[in-house]
């Protein structure tokens, strides 16, 4: 009979997933410019993180428990034909989406791009593109559950980094430990999201948690003014770090 729960709450989840999804779902494409697209492109690197806003309101209440702007984590890979290209975990399935696609589906085409500051060596580049995509095709996680077989993007980034370079990527904490965090976290809706029983004790990482990164550095963010072809890296809270030995 448990089981049988959980199956027709997923199923009822999903549903409700897929309606949210359909009609908030916003098209920001005409708003990156050919000049923003260029400034982009010029300075990626495989594995870097890009990070997006989804204007839908299941998500946007995952945003305003962690009071962060971004809803939606991917890691950046060169395709063989020199296009961009992103491995995430969305709904329903993880999938490998084009990078022009992925930041199309940002509130205004926001987006802010990171990368690990020590770098990543030739190999563990490749390792982490084969970590990816040993992850792709797995069904997406709607209870955010770190513990679970199942996917969430988040989930996707910190366990491929760590399985390919031994990288921190955020940090995982309880669902306890977040929503003390934030005094005005919406707890209706985390009742209703979990049929009225929030799992406490239930492990998690936000997206968050990996954009604020002390290990990462910020390589382009779209509400930043920037001039063409100057690469900014800009460290999130200004700590310096030794790079990491070989």
């Amino acid at each position: 009979m448990a089981g049988m729960n959980a199956t027709v709450h997923y199923t009822v989840l999903a549903g409700a997933l897929a309606l949210w999804l359909t009609v908030f779902r916003v098209s920001a494409a005409s708003t990156l410019s050919p000049d923003a697209w260029r400034q982009i492109t010029s300075r990626l690197q495989d594995g870097d993180l890009i990070f997006i806003r989804q204007a839908n309101p299941i998500f946007l209440r995952v945003a305003e428990t962690t009071r962060s702007w971004e809803t939606h984590v991917g890691i950046i890979f060169s395709g063989p034909d020199g296009s961009w290209l992103v491995a995430e975990s969305r709904f329903p399935r993880s999938t490998i989406t084009p990078l022009k696609k992925f930041i199309a589906r940002s509130e205004h085409g926001r987006c802010t791009i990171t990368r690990y500051h020590a770098g990543l060596s030739p190999e563990e580049k490749q390792r982490l593109r084969q970590s990816a995509g040993a992850r792709m095709g797995k069904w997406y996680n709607l209870g955010f559950n770190y513990d679970s077989p199942r996917l969430y993007c988040s989930k996707l980034v910190f366990d491929a980094y760590r399985e390919a370079a031994g990288v921190p990527v955020g940090t995982l904490t309880t669902f306890r430990q977040l929503l003390a965090e934030n005094p005005r976290a919406p707890l209706a809706f985390w009742r209703a999201w979990f049929w009225g029983r929030i799992p406490w004790d239930r492990r998690c990482v936000t997206t968050t948690s990996e954009l604020k990164s002390p290990e990462f550095l910020t390589v382009y963010d779209s509400t930043v003014e920037t001039k063409p072809g100057k690469a900014e890296m800009r460290r999130p809270h200004g700590t310096p770090h030794a790079n990491r030995g070989r």
